[in-house]
């Protein structure tokens, strides 16, 4: 139900919502209506926020790639239920503050909250201003198949994020909300919040600490990298299809496991700097064809040939 990415990113937390969700679906328990994700990586944080917003809307069936109306509109950050709050985010008539998360936000919420609505709604909050991206910082994104069109920072709530009046005007809809209605913050550690809001919402450490993956075969398999031509394509891609026979793999799997080669070479290798991110991006599309039930071999054959050509 929830994306393998999260499974290794998040294990604990990740399980856990599984476990939830499915109990949610068969009306044996509610969904939490406040949460705070604390960790370093609230890019990520986000991202599993809406991962499970797009769980509870989904009207397909809840698997990741589902291409539903609902989760279609979560994908390009366009569902009319999934609201972000920030300084930049979720501003009504006339508040024109920028640097804080302001009362009147917080008015705005209760009033979109008095409308009846068919949708788990989801309100998130964290830091933001405005803010240019590298392709390549936005990664995890597109790893998802979520739309990379976005144009503002992510980070972690604190005490000055918020205006000293709002918690307190934010307090009544937390505590209140109707069904189906569930808050998010998203901060480094829950002591960055007030005391008022921690003591109403359940707290879940995403550390960001991946589960160390061996991706030694990939790397033998893998080793002429990055020098490699026509015919050394056909030959590893020949070996990764043997690999994935003979050890009952999925092509999915080991796709990622190559991404995870890649970016710790890519740590290592600042030469190869734009060679690397260039074959990541093409991974990601051959992950992308798997999504779309491509032969494996066509893949395999499509996307070592590409590496070898550089495009």
């Amino acid at each position: 139900m929830i994306n393998p990415l999260f499974q290794n990113k998040f294990p604990f937390s990740a399980n856990y919502f599984s476990e939830l969700l499915s109990l949610v679906f068969e009306n044996k328990r509610e969904f939490p209506q406040a949460l705070i994700f604390e960790g370093a990586d609230t890019k990520m944080q986000y991202l599993f926020s809406l991962e499970l917003a797009r769980i509870l809307n989904c009207i397909g069936d809840k698997s990741s790639n589902c291409d539903c109306i609902n989760c279609k509109w979560i994908k390009t950050h366009s569902h009319p239920a999934i609201n972000n709050v920030s300084e930049i985010h979720f501003k009504g008539e006339g508040d024109e503050s920028k640097t804080v998360i302001s009362a009147k936000q917080a008015r705005e919420i209760e009033k979109a909250l008095m409308l009846s609505s068919d949708y788990h709604r989801f309100f998130i909050f964290f830091s933001s201003g405005e803010k240019e991206y590298d392709p390549f910082e936005l990664m995890d994104f597109q790893n998802l198949n979520y739309s990379t069109d976005i144009n503002y920072s992510f980070n972690p709530l604190n005490y000055g994020t918020f205006h000293q009046t709002t918690p307190n005007a934010l307090l009544k809809s937390i505590e209140e909300p109707p069904k189906r209605t569930t808050f998010i913050f998203l901060t480094k550690s829950r002591e960055e919040i007030l005391p008022t809001i921690v003591s109403r919402c359940q707290v879940f450490k995403l550390s960001g600490l991946r589960e160390k993956i061996d991706y030694s075969n990939i790397a033998t398999m893998f080793s002429l990298y990055p020098n490699f031509g026509y015919k050394d394509a056909f030959d590893i891609s020949q070996n990764f299809q043997n690999y994935i026979k003979e050890n009952n793999e999925i092509l999915e799997n080991v796709l990622n496991k190559m991404l995870v080669y890649l970016m710790e070479l890519l740590k290592q290798n600042l030469s190869m700097n734009d060679k690397i991110k260039r074959d990541i991006a093409i991974i990601n599309d051959a992950i992308k064809h798997k999504k779309a039930n491509m032969n494996d071999k066509i893949i395999l054959d499509t996307m070592f040939l590409r590496m070898a050509r550089g495009y």
